[in-house]
C-alpha cells in the first residue's frame, strides 16, 4: 500500500501546514505529498490506487475538482467551501454525488460544510477537526509568557498598556512570506510548524484569532482565548462550530473585559476531547478497512491519463489563471478564446473511451466557466471597454 499526505505548497498560512502536520501521524509513510490545489492533476508513478487522509479546505482552485481516479481518499475533517473562486461558488459540487458517496460518509470539520454536502445529495457527518488530535511535545516545558496570535492591533495595545509590563508578551503570526516557504522540504516545514506548537504549548495562556491556533492549543493543553467576530460570515461560518468547546470573544468584548477575564484565569473546556477520541478511532477503522478493501479496477493507463487530461488540463488552468488575474490580462484572454476553443474540441474528439467520460464531462463544463467569464459577467466586459478606452 502507497499512502499520500495533502498539503499546499504556496499557502500564505502555515495553518495549512498544521493541517497537513496533524495527518501525518496517523499516516505509516508518505509516499507522494499531494498539492491540494490541484487534486485533478496527481498521477502516481504506476496505475494504482493512493490511500490519502483528505482533511483541510477544499477548495480555492475549484476547477481542479474532482480528484484524480488515483487518489483513495478518506474524506475526515473536511471543510468544503461555497465562497465565490473565480467565478466558481458550490458548482465545482456538482455531479459528483455518486463519486463522494462511494467513499462517503464525508467526515466535516463544521456544520456549514455539511449542509452544503446535503444540498447536493452527499452522505456527511460531523467530525470535527483533526488539529485537536495533535500530539503534545514530552520535551517542552512550561513557560511564563502569554502568547499572543493575529489579533487585532487595537487589542493588541489595550493588552499591552493593562497589563504594563506584569507579563512577558510574545508575538507570532501564522501569515507566512509565500515566496520563501514554497522553496522550503516538507521536512523543514513541518519542523517549523512543531517549533511553533512548542511555543504554543510552552504558554501560559495564548489569545488568537486563528482556528488552527485555538484548536491545536486545546490539543496541546494550553489554556487558549479566541477573538472573532461573528457577525462577519465567513468567520461564523468556520468557527461556530466550535464556541462550546474553546473560550471566546469578540474583540470589542476584549477591550471591555478582556483583562479581568485573563486575571480571572482561563481554563479549557473538555468537549473536544470527545472529538479527538472519535477521529483517532474512526481514522484507525478507516486505515484498516482501506487496506482490506479492493481497489478501482478501471483506472486509466498512467500516460494515457498524463496525455488525454493532465496536459490538456494544465494548458486549460493557465488559461483560467489568465481570465481571473490581472485586468492587463483579460485583453488577450479574449484573443486566445477562439484557439483554446479549438484545442478543446480536438481534445474531445480524440476522447472516446467511456473511461474517459468524467474527464470530457468536466473540461466541458470547464469550457463553459471560460465562456461565462468572457460574455456573461458584464462588470468584466465593462472594465475591458473601459480599459480598452484608455489605451486607445
Amino acid at each position: 500500500m502507497k499512502y499520500g499526505l495533502i498539503t499546499f505548497k504556496e499557502t500564505e498560512n502555515i495553518g495549512d501546514d498544521i493541517q497537513s502536520y496533524s495527518a501525518l501521524r496517523f499516516l505509516p509513510k508518505v509516499d507522494y505529498y499531494i498539492e491540494r490545489e490541484a487534486l485533478d492533476l496527481f498521477v502516481p508513478e504506476k496505475k494504482e490506487q493512493i490511500i490519502t487522509i483528505m482533511n483541510g479546505w477544499f477548495l480555492h482552485s475549484k476547477i481542479n475538482f474532482p480528484i484524480s481516479p488515483y487518489i483513495f481518499p478518506i474524506y475526515i475533517s473536511t471543510h468544503f467551501s461555497a465562497y465565490n473562486s473565480g467565478g466558481i461558488t458550490t458548482e465545482y459540487l456538482d455531479n459528483t454525488t455518486s463519486e463522494m458517496n462511494r467513499y462517503g460518509p464525508i467526515g466535516c470539520r463544521d456544520s456549514g460544510t455539511m449542509e452544503l454536502l446535503k444540498s447536493k445529495g452527499i452522505s456527511n457527518y460531523f467530525s470535527g477537526c483533526m488539529t485537536l488530535t495533535i500530539e503534545k511535545n514530552p520535551k517542552v516545558e512550561k513557560k511564563d509568557y502569554i502568547c499572543i496570535v493575529d489579533i487585532e492591533e487595537e487589542a493588541e495595545k489595550y493588552l499591552k498598556e493593562n497589563l504594563k509590563g506584569k507579563e512577558t508578551i510574545i508575538k507570532r503570526t501564522h501569515v507566512l512570506d509565500k515566496e520563501k516557504n514554497k522553496k522550503l522540504s516538507w521536512d523543514r516545514r513541518f519542523k517549523n510548524v512543531r517549533e511553533l506548537l512548542d511555543t504554543y504549548q510552552a504558554a501560559k495562556l495564548v489569545i488568537t484569532s486563528r482556528l488552527h491556533c485555538a484548536l491545536p492549543c486545546l490539543a496541546l493543553g494550553t489554556p487558549v482565548l479566541l477573538l472573532y467576530d461573528e457577525n462577519k460570515e465567513y468567520t461564523k461560518d468556520r468557527l461556530v462550530d466550535y464556541t462550546k468547546k474553546v473560550n471566546h470573544m469578540s474583540t470589542e468584548e476584549f477591550l471591555t473585559f478582556g483583562i479581568s477575564k485573563i486575571k480571572s484565569g482561563i481554563k479549557n473546556p473538555k468537549d473536544h476531547l470527545e472529538i479527538r477520541t472519535s477521529i483517532e478511532e474512526r481514522i484507525t477503522t478507516e486505515l484498516i478497512k482501506v487496506n482490506k478493501s479492493k481497489f478501482d479496477n478501471n483506472l486509466p493507463e498512467v500516460e494515457d491519463y498524463k496525455k488525454l487530461y493532465v496536459q490538456k488540463k494544465e494548458k486549460f488552468d493557465r488559461l483560467y489563471k489568465t481570465a481571473t488575474d490581472e485586468l492587463k490580462n483579460y485583453i488577450n484572454l479574449r484573443y486566445e478564446k477562439e484557439y483554446w476553443k479549438r484545442e478543446f474540441e480536438v481534445l474531445l474528439s480524440k476522447v472516446n473511451h467511456t473511461q474517459y467520460n468524467e474527464q470530457k464531462i468536466e473540461l466541458h463544463s470547464l469550457l463553459e466557466k471560460y465562456e461565462e467569464l468572457l460574455h456573461e459577467n458584464v462588470a468584466l466586459n465593462k472594465k475591458i471597454q473601459k480599459y480598452e478606452r484608455r489605451t486607445k
